[in-house]
């Protein structure tokens, strides 16, 4: 018989098929024990206070730097990750590679004088730069699937493969034949490729970043946020999902990752919102949509913020004061559909035990708002991003001596942070030594000004229709892609079509980039922000999703708002911005009351939901009479609504016959 088609065959196919996804996707994370605990923890503090020390007091080159980074990290990289999805152990292979890596960054860290005085064209790589460089493209390559998965590992092959045979094409995407040397000199000699920006922001500010987070949640700053969530909104109408909501959006601000602030506030308030009520696919929905918001509110905003002052030349604190009101805007959508269900299920208060009162959190957690002080007095003395983020973190351990025993930061704890500092770096790591990669690759072929034709071409050439497409397309690159990797991406690709062709500002495009790379924690069919909070709530990822993005609209809806008002951005006078603000608040209300189709108990009919709509769509239009006549007219709507919805539910029952 030439075919098997039985059930035993088929079940063997779908084993066989399981099997190659699992080969070239993501694999297990584990936590080492043993010696290998020791040496992670040992290379985890050392790696700690080299950066410190760097971002404190000394200065080297990026390359330098990056390669020292490397050279740490790496090992750790290939002992907290397994071969493949099966494995759960570390095996022999994973210490060869961690060994080959940090030594391939050695050699390049050994060679920084040579590369210091680097000439493109007339410099020649040597043999052990053709080995070491070797060595880190197939690790980076490695890497990144083992932490981030098919999705961008997926695109590094395909530009890979377009590098190599990229000349054998015919038209406009065809491009001259390159050298492997040359490929590997852009890679690894160059700041265009896995020694590129990205990288070395994660290599220092972005890393210090992430210390002073997990400092801070050793040291009880986690806890002062839902005290403080419970204590503003516990006693409202579903409390603890606004609860969820503020202190989501309180961690977030410091953590800067979804996925870790899932998990960090997630099992605290998904359960309180479970037992009054809301059902587990909700619950995870509102913490998911809730902990991504945290990438776009200041000050820590992931690392994303970092990479945009470099690409964009603007100081970090900048950056800041741009994006705070976005940010707030979007949370408002978030709490306002939390707060419009809750009305329409009737859901109960946060019991009274679970909220402290802000007089009683503040007591037990005062010390928690040092450091943030601390940063904030660093921010505005004008400080490197770097010295901030490496003081800040030093003064939460000093803080933590301020509170209970518990919350101190000693010698344990403080090992403790820096694992899981460093293991919590790794997919972050990997994701932009891969998007650094990828970002050579497009250099060395021109595929920026191509893809550029390509998106214009798609679009019709109309600014609208490129921006939805511009959206979609970094929505679909961020499955299962951390923020940072997705926005490096849109600004590779995306940034020359809206700033060149089209003539929009950099700050709003490079805004625009971020909110959509971070809406894609969310957006099924992956999304990693889903996936965590599914995991603590018991519930489908995938019945979870929509709900999510549901909850996002602001998200959605704001970018294309600030792309044309810019005061919202605090671009311009006081007039503006507070117009601009009013008007976007305003924006993000009607697409709520749209999408959510209920006043207190009281359906809405559809062709009053789509006038919600085109006030919605008519308050993008910059043009303050226009947006004048939809904020009255919404609200105004909305206030008969809201009346006949509060008549119908006071409006006594007919008597008994």
């Amino acid at each position: 018989m030439l075919h098997e088609d039985t059930p035993t065959a088929r079940l063997r196919a779908r084993g066989a098929l399981t099997f190659a996804i699992e080969l070239i996707g993501e694999t297990q994370r584990v936590k080492p024990k043993g010696f290998v605990s020791g040496l992670v923890a040992a290379l985890s503090v050392v790696a700690t206070f080299v950066i410190s020390y760097y971002a404190l007091f000394a200065h080297a080159t990026q390359h330098y730097q990056v390669s020292i980074f490397l050279a740490l990290l790496l090992p750790i990289c290939f002992l907290t990750t397994t071969l493949h999805a099966r494995i759960d152990a570390v095996t022999p292979i994973d210490w060869f590679l961690g060994l080959a890596g940090s030594a391939a960054a050695i050699w390049f860290a050994l060679s920084e004088g040579r590369i210091s005085n680097w000439m493109a064209g007339f410099s020649e790589l040597e043999s052990g730069d053709l080995i070491a460089g070797t060595t880190l493209v197939l690790l980076t390559i490695e890497i990144c699937r083992r932490t981030v998965g098919i999705g961008l590992t997926g695109i590094l092959f395909l530009l890979l493969a377009y590098v190599a045979w990229g000349h054998l094409l015919t038209g406009s995407f065809r491009h001259p034949v390159l050298s492997y040397p040359y490929f590997l000199e852009m890679q690894v000699i160059t700041t265009d490729g896995i020694f590129g920006s990205p990288l070395y922001v994660a290599a220092s500010y972005a890393f210090l970043f992430v210390l002073f987070g997990n400092f801070y949640v050793l040291s009880g700053g986690g806890q002062l946020f839902f005290d403080l969530g419970a204590a503003l909104t516990g006693r409202m109408v579903g409390g603890p999902a606004k609860a969820c909501v503020v202190s989501s959006g309180l961690y977030g601000s410091i953590s800067g990752s979804p996925v870790a602030d899932v998990a960090t506030t997630g099992p605290v308030s998904i359960p309180i919102m479970k037992k009054i009520g809301i059902s587990p696919e909700r619950a995870g929905a509102i913490e998911a949509a809730a902990s991504t918001g945290g990438s776009m509110l200041p000050p820590v905003m992931g690392a994303v913020a970092f990479i945009m002052a470099d690409f964009t030349g603007i100081p970090y604190l900048q950056i800041c004061v741009y994006a705070t009101l976005p940010a707030l805007g979007y949370y408002f959508g978030v709490f306002l559909l939390v707060h419009f269900e809750a009305m329409r299920l009737n859901l109960p208060r946060l019991e009274e035990s679970q909220i402290v009162g802000l007089k009683i959190a503040l007591q037990r957690n005062w010390s928690s708002l040092l450091p943030l002080v601390v940063m904030m007095w660093l921010l505005t003395s004008g400080y490197s991003a770097a010295y901030v983020a490496a003081g800040s973190a030093l003064s939460v351990v000093a803080a933590s001596w301020f509170s209970t025993p518990d919350n101190r930061i000693g010698p344990r704890k403080f090992v403790e942070g820096c694992v899981e500092t460093c293991t919590s770096s790794v997919p972050l790591a990997a994701a932009v030594a891969a998007a650094g990669m990828v970002i050579g690759c497009i250099e060395l072929t021109g595929l920026s000004g191509k893809f550029t034709l390509l998106l214009f071409q798609l679009s019709g050439g109309y600014m609208i229709p490129s921006l939805m497409l511009s959206g979609v397309i970094l929505i679909l690159l961020g499955m299962g892609m951390p923020t940072t990797g997705v926005y490096i991406m849109g600004v590779a690709l995306l940034a020359p079509v809206l700033t060149g062709k089209f003539g929009l500002p950099t700050m709003p495009v490079h805004m625009f980039l971020l909110f959509y790379a971070c809406l894609s924690a969310i957006t099924p069919p992956v999304a990693v922000a889903n996936f965590a909070a599914a995991s603590i709530a018991g519930a489908n990822p995938f019945r979870l999703g929509p709900y999510a993005v549901k909850l996002a609209v602001g998200g959605f809806v704001l970018p294309f708002f600030f792309l044309f008002n810019r005061g919202i951005l605090q671009e311009g006078g006081l007039d503006a911005i507070v117009w601009d603000t009013i008007a976007g608040l305003t924006l993000v209300f009607c697409a709520s009351v749209f999408l959510h189709g209920h006043v207190r108990r009281m359906g809405i009919p559809w062709l009053v939901r789509f006038a919600f709509a085109g006030f919605a769509i008519a308050i993008i239009v910059p043009d303050k009479w226009v947006q004048a006549g939809c904020v009255l007219a919404s609200l105004a709507l909305f206030t008969v609504l809201h009346r006949m919805a509060c008549a119908r539910e006071t409006k006594p029952a007919p008597a008994a016959a």
